[in-house]
């Protein structure tokens, strides 16, 4: 994550912060219990039930993030995850006007301390992974999913669904099949073997779905991954409302 931010930018932790940088509000109470274990178990300081929190390689950036995360400054969560590999090929500072506002209007995060973020909430840095488990909470992902699925299932009503997410992330979301359909897309190797460090290329392609914007798949037909890859329907799955996209080297 990137460092720094605004000292001064509203409270994200506030209950009575319903700001347009708080898009999510009705998760605080959730976010505030999460925070709050967090800072007992650091109280603790048990170092097995910290690597199990933060990573046993992380426990000391875990700690120094989550101790300030209450009054830490503040930045927009796209600015904030920009050093990540998928943030950072999405290059919404490329991006036209049009495409920048689609995608801060149409796009949701799945996090594992604030449960669902619209790209433009303001968050502060810290460290905490969807599949940790935290004492008193359990596995993030389980914690989360009853929570924000009713929110997920309310903004994809009735709507062609990108799904970009992790795999880390998919069990998060109790889906309700709402929206019109769901693509998930798989990269292919020349051998035919699926591409498992796939975040760039799925960067790149929400950068172009952006710019489309890409509606449907049959804004695939003639376009060109920037890697490579070209749509093959082929090899994709289209039966249902869910779909999985295959894209092969050209």
């Amino acid at each position: 994550m990137a460092s720094g931010g605004n000292p001064f930018a509203p409270d994200v932790f506030d209950y009575r912060s319903k700001t347009t940088f708080n898009y999510f509000h009705q998760l605080i109470p959730d976010r505030r219990e999460i925070m709050d274990q967090l800072l007992q178990a650091i109280q603790q300081d048990e170092t097995a039930m910290l690597e199990d929190i933060f990573g046993a390689d992380n426990v000391s950036l875990g700690i120094d993030l989550t101790t300030s995360a209450y009054s830490g400054p503040l930045m927009a969560a796209r600015k904030r995850f920009a050093p990540d590999p998928f943030y950072s090929a999405v290059d919404f500072e490329g991006l036209p006007t049009g495409a920048q506002r689609r995608l801060l209007e149409n796009s949701v995060i799945i996090s594992g301390l604030f449960g669902l973020l619209r790209p433009d909430d303001l968050i502060p840095e810290y460290s905490l992974n969807i599949s940790a488990t935290v004492p008193e909470i359990g596995l993030l992902s389980s914690y989360w999913k009853p929570k924000i699925s009713p929110f997920l299932n309310q903004v994809v009503q009735n709507k062609f669904v990108w799904d970009l997410l992790p795999e880390s992330h998919q069990d998060t979301w109790d889906d309700n099949e709402s929206y019109d359909a769901r693509a998930t897309i798989n990269f292919y190797n020349h051998d035919g073997s699926v591409i498992e460090d796939d975040m760039v290329y799925l960067g790149q392609m929400m950068n172009f779905i952006v710019r489309g914007p890409a509606i449907n798949i049959e804004a695939l037909d003639d376009w060109k991954h920037p890697a490579g890859f070209k749509f093959s329907i082929e090899k994709s799955n289209l039966e249902g409302k869910r779909y999985t996209l295959a894209l092969v080297p050209s």
